[in-house]
């Protein structure tokens, strides 16, 4: 009786410490795919609004991501062989961001240099401080599936 419920605890401890190694492994691939995606995203805008000064969009691409952080959420197993794994992101709200690309792109050409997007961060928040705190918002859901090497991305 005793060997029997040494031996089911020996399986169930090995059941749980695989799948707590399957989710860090999936935590771990969403986490990075995730920050590669934000970055884009960050690069995308920063692009769109502030297509003449290559300083002004790599200072508030820096200002973006050193103030964000992307988080995996939850993972969801379905099965042994599928999973799906939630990414969020704690950043400054979309609005927030765009009020800030419009005071930067509205700086004269010959005076970007000068222009500090710290600064800019501050006299925005004033107008509204509520909207202007870091919040958590959903960035993706990557699904992944089990094949013979692994977690893969689908």
């Amino acid at each position: 009786m005793k060997k029997t419920l040494l031996i089911a605890l020996g399986c169930l401890s090995l059941c749980f410490s695989a799948c707590s190694s399957d989710e860090a492994a999936l935590k771990k691939m969403a986490l990075e795919m995730g920050q590669k995606k934000f970055s884009e995203v960050i690069r995308q805008e920063a692009a769109e609004s502030l297509p003449d000064s290559e300083w002004l969009r790599q200072s508030y691409v820096e200002l973006i991501d050193k103030n964000s952080e992307v988080e995996v959420e939850e993972v969801k197993f379905q099965g042994d062989s599928l999973a799906v794994v939630s990414v969020v992101v704690v950043t400054y709200p979309y609005r927030f961001r765009r009020t800030l690309l419009k005071v930067a792109g509205a700086v004269d050409v010959t005076k970007t240099r000068r222009f500090s997007f710290g600064e800019a961060l501050g006299l925005v928040a004033q107008q509204s401080p509520e909207k202007s705190k870091p919040s958590k918002q959903p960035l993706t859901v990557y699904k992944f599936s089990k094949g013979a090497e692994g977690w893969v991305a689908q």
